[in-house]
């Protein structure tokens, strides 16, 4: 026996359709699906109809319409087998969008029957005529696409600019599209970036004098959108300036996949000669090695540590002691960010680092004690468990679909009602009370939605006997492993580390998306339980030897 396809109706009406012809609208175009399939079953056992999915008062001009989003949402999570509607123009009037729709209908093995065309991708023949459609809008996009490209390559070896971000110094010419003018406030800093780098030598350090000297950046990006640039100078906007050949008055294409330049159509701002020399001093430090160290401090815990204050990842560093380098865990964006200045301008009221070794040492006598104590292991399946039974979200998730179907029911109430409205009767009211509902709905369904793309309602805590034989496996390796070996298994079995001033919060991963906290204090072992010694451990001062690993 066969299995019944699971279908989908997909409706839509703009207003004035609804309006003007309120009984051959909405209950019009679901009575004669229905038909079909009733039809269909007759036959043979064809499938049952799992959800109806209506657009009320939309246009087919754009994709951008909530039922239309919400049933290609359900096509992808593999819900639905076969998409009916009465006709093409109900799901979108652009060849090119449908086909794009249909693309994404075939990787989720989803179905199209079509009442109006009169044709439905299990046959042949309905295959054909979408595949031709296809074809057409795939042959449409592809003339647009060399068009726009052969333009663009033209433009280009005329110097012009093409659109996108306007580089920092320069600014659009109102009226003259493709030309650029010199920004002189702007310039003068991008100038001082090109001079001073030639005396700095190095980013970092150019970035340090430029910010600690008053030299900002514009903030607001012509051609950028709604996205701002930082006003500071940092390692990375600044190597774009320096290595940007716009600043010396030249246009950088592609031909064929060589990239070419062109003399541009707008001033320079810097001359080619001090241009070459930055170049050059770029092109050294990037080749040059730093003396090969015997000793690396293998950092157990890197990207999966972070601050419990803030949230900022902290990663491994190393910097000089007295008698050899020693390894910290560090605030990442931080650091990097306060290494352009000379003076500290961001802190976290935890801590600047904490050693690597300490807190490597709290983590691996928790990872041996999961490893050889079953009782923990126990403990942890047990709690996520009771996690799950208790889950909150499960029960705002059956609260979300009554809520739903409650607000489908009053829609197709107010849908009947609107058939019956004699034509001298505004129906006004009624769509405006349809249209708060369908608010009301789709915000539901959004909730809802999250809840199943992240597998909330299905996911189930791993079995206790697979977990115990999944550490019983690891345990071998983790007594003979390398440093290698013994993060690969921390990495495998923790999520995240949470560091605060006197605890560490370990996140162990049980499931996908679901994960078991376990505070371990400093007195769990490591530091004899006084909680005092593992506050002294935290450096609240960074020194000025630390590596950041900035040129």
């Amino acid at each position: 026996m066969s299995k019944l396809k699971r279908i989908a109706f997909y409706i839509r009406v703009s207003t004035e359709e609804q309006a003007s012809n309120p009984e051959g609208s909405i209950k019009n175009q679901e009575d004669r699906l229905h038909q079909m399939v009733k039809l269909k079953n007759m036959d043979s056992a064809f499938g049952e109809v799992t959800e109806i999915f209506i657009d009320r008062g939309k246009s087919g001009k754009d994709t951008k319409r909530a039922e239309l989003q919400r049933l290609l949402d359900a096509i992808r999570l593999n819900k639905i087998d076969l998409l009916m509607t009465t006709e093409l123009s109900r799901i979108s009037r652009s060849i090119r969008d449908f086909s794009e729709i249909w693309e994404m209908m075939q990787k989720h093995n989803c179905g199209l029957m079509c009442l109006r065309e009169n044709f439905d991708t299990e046959t042949a023949a309905g295959e054909m005529v979408l595949y031709t459609l296809a074809n057409i809008a795939q042959f449409e996009r592809k003339q647009v696409s060399e068009r726009v490209a052969a333009n663009i390559k033209a433009r280009s070896k005329r110097g012009l600019y093409n659109g996108g971000p306007v580089p920092i110094g320069y600014k659009l010419i109102d009226g003259r599209p493709g030309y650029l003018e010199v920004d002189k406030e702007q310039a003068k800093n991008v100038g001082k970036a090109f001079e001073a780098f030639i005396t700095e030598g190095t980013l970092s350090k150019t970035a340090r004098w430029l910010n600690d000297n008053g030299f900002r950046l514009k903030r607001h990006i012509q051609g950028g959108g709604r996205f701002m640039r930082s006003n500071q100078f940092t390692v990375d906007n600044l190597h774009s300036i320096l290595t940007n050949p716009t600043y010396i008055g030249l246009k950088k294409y592609k031909d064929n996949g060589e990239e070419k330049t062109t003399k541009a159509v707008w001033s320079a701002i810097v001359n080619e000669d001090l241009f070459n020399r930055v170049d050059e001093i770029l092109k050294k430090n990037k080749y040059r090695k730093k003396p090969h160290s015997k000793i690396r401090y293998p950092y157990l815990l890197s990207g999966i540590t972070f601050c419990s204050a803030c949230g900022d990842h902290l990663s491994g560093k190393s910097a000089h002691g007295k008698t050899k380098k020693i390894g910290y865990y560090e605030h990442s964006w931080r650091t990097k960010r306060n290494s352009n200045f000379s003076k500290k301008q961001l802190s976290c009221e935890n801590f600047d680092r904490v050693p690597a070794s300490k807190l490597e040492e709290i983590v691996c006598f928790q990872m041996e004690k999961l490893l050889n104590d079953e009782t923990l292991a126990k403990d942890l399946i047990m709690r996520m468990r009771q996690r799950h039974k208790e889950n909150s979200e499960e029960k705002e998730a059956r609260s979300l679909k009554a809520k739903i179907s409650g607000v489908k029911s009053q829609l197709d109430a107010l849908a009947e009602r609107l058939s019956e409205l004699p034509k001298s009767v505004s129906a006004a009211p009624i769509f405006k009370q349809m249209e708060k509902l369908t608010e009301h709905k789709e915000l539901y369904e959004k909730q809802l939605e999250a809840f199943q793309v992240k597998g909330g309602l299905e996911i189930k805590p791993i079995e206790l006997r697979q977990y115990q034989a999944l550490l019983k496996t690891l345990r071998e390796f983790w007594k003979n492993g390398d440093s290698e070996t013994k993060s690969k298994i921390i990495q495998w079995l923790i999520h995240r580390i949470d560091v605060g001033k006197d605890s560490v919060t370990i996140h162990y991963q049980l499931i996908e998306n679901e994960l078991v906290r376990e505070s371990v204090l400093s007195g769990s072992r490591p530091f004899g339980g006084d909680v005092s010694e593992f506050k002294k451990f935290f450096v609240k001062k960074s020194s000025n030897s630390l590596t950041n690993g900035a040129q």
